[in-house]
């Protein structure tokens, strides 16, 4: 969250196989951009939890897509396995997405 935000909200406590990574102080993240850490973690150490384990990538049909829950319109892709949606991720888009 330092790189991406230019605040300390999140980072790791403990050493070697005791390092857990958490928020500082057991209090919230109040950062507008809490709800994308995992789709920020550059070495996809963070992951969903409702996705986690549930399917394997090259198992899932990608659609791109926008959120219609979404007034600005930001470009998403969604992933289904079947006619099941497993997750629904970013996707760039110059026009609508900010950098």
């Amino acid at each position: 969250t330092t790189e991406i935000a230019g605040i300390s909200e999140l980072g790791l406590i403990g050493r070697g196989e005791d390092a857990e990574i958490t928020t500082y102080l057991e209090s919230a993240m109040t950062s507008e951009l809490q709800g994308n850490v995992i789709d920020l973690c550059p070495v996809g150490a963070l992951t969903s939890k409702p996705y986690a384990f549930q399917a394997r990538p090259w198992e899932l049909t990608k659609t791109e897509s926008i959120d219609v829950m979404d007034a600005v319109g930001s470009a998403i892709r969604v992933d289904s396995r079947g006619r099941e949606v497993m997750r629904i991720l970013p996707r760039t888009n110059e026009a609508v997405n900010e950098e």
